[in-house]
């Protein structure tokens, strides 16, 4: 009996053992099995992409003419329409100059108006990479420089005047570069804030002095004779660079510094023309008593006519050509104009303050 147990258990135990061997392979075989599939796969998908690969470089070589051509059309559509929608110039001389009981004075309203128009209102030109179709042309970029640098001209002026640290942290600010984007890597490998960032801060500190006791509401000749002042020798420094550009440029066949120059003088333009509609307003009865009115609207007009100064082309052609035009001395010569004005305004209030 007990025999027979033992056999008959030996006899499960080998088939037990039998059956362990065979799963053991059966495993072994699967797996080996699926490897190779997987390699199979595999070298099929890179032959297939290498195929692919060859494939759209054959269709390329036999089109590149037609590839070539749908390149260039995208980039003449994306920049050339993109630039002519993004591009507008905002110098609009019609929007009115608010001021309150916080912020009594236009002036300073003014360069606040000329500041924001050309950093909030408009996207910040001069530091947009060329991913951007509005950095192909060259005009808005200089009209939102010259802005910038005529206002920071006279805020400087101004702070000189009042000794306010608002201003002179403001003119500060202004003097960062225009041309950084959102950041930049400076030498010291560290990020600089980009250039519109800065001017807003500008901005903010102009609103402070806005509201500060350093703006009460002007009245008093001398401070006018300073703004005008200022104006005038702003007006000059302008007058110095476009002639010496023209006496040293006239002769070169291509001038492309040229359109430069002529939209950031209208920049200046820009802003002269608001900082003369605070001063009429600020300073009216002044203004009317010593019989100006008639001088400052006079240069308020012809600063009008320059700001729609917009030539096709830009052109500085020699003075002594006669068929040749030369736009930096047409715009030139309204600026001389209105410093005239501005001199004859100026001696008659300074005529006045003396009596």
């Amino acid at each position: 009996m007990i025999r027979t147990l033992l056999t008959k258990l030996k006899i499960q135990i080998k088939r037990l053992i039998g059956k362990g061997v065979y799963l053991y392979v059966y495993a072994k075989n699967s797996i080996i099995t699926i490897r190779e599939k997987s390699k199979n796969t595999q070298e099929k998908n890179k032959r297939r992409h290498k195929n692919n690969i060859l494939n759209y470089l054959i269709i390329f070589s036999e089109r590149w003419r037609l590839f070539t051509t749908c390149i260039l059309g995208f980039l003449i559509i994306y920049y050339g329409l993109g630039a002519t929608v993004s591009s507008n110039i905002n110098n609009n001389l019609d929007i009115p100059i608010n001021v309150s009981s916080k912020s009594p004075r236009h002036t300073t309203e003014a360069l606040s108006h000329v500041l924001k128009s050309q950093i909030d209102d408009t996207p910040w030109t001069p530091a947009l990479p060329i991913i951007f179709p509005a950095a192909v042309l060259d005009n808005l970029p200089n009209f939102q420089i010259g802005a910038k640098e005529s206002a920071k001209y006279l805020i400087k002026r101004l702070s000189s005047y009042h000794t306010d640290d608002n201003l002179k942290e403001a003119g500060e600010l202004l003097d960062y570069p225009d041309h950084i984007w959102l950041f930049s890597q400076t030498a010291d490998n560290k990020l600089a804030p980009g250039s519109a960032k800065q001017y807003r801060k500008a901005i903010a500190k102009l609103t402070d002095f806005a509201s500060s006791e350093n703006n009460n509401k002007a009245t008093g000749s001398h401070e006018l004779l300073y703004i005008l002042s200022s104006i005038e020798n702003l007006i000059e420094r302008r007058l110095n660079t476009l002639n010496q550009h023209v006496l040293e440029h006239n002769s070169e066949l291509l001038d492309f510094k040229a359109d430069n120059l002529f939209y950031q003088t209208e920049g200046y333009i820009y802003t002269i023309y608001y900082m003369l509609q605070g001063i009429a307003k600020d300073y009216q009865e002044i203004i009317v008593e010593t019989n100006q009115y008639e001088n400052l609207t006079t240069a308020l007009s012809f600063l009008e006519t320059a700001s729609k100064l917009n030539p096709i082309s830009i052109k500085n052609a020699s003075p002594q050509d006669t068929y040749g035009a030369n736009h930096l001395l047409y715009i030139g010569y309204y600026l001389a104009r209105i410093q005239n004005y501005l001199k004859t305004i100026h001696y008659n209030i300074e005529d006045y303050a003396r009596k």
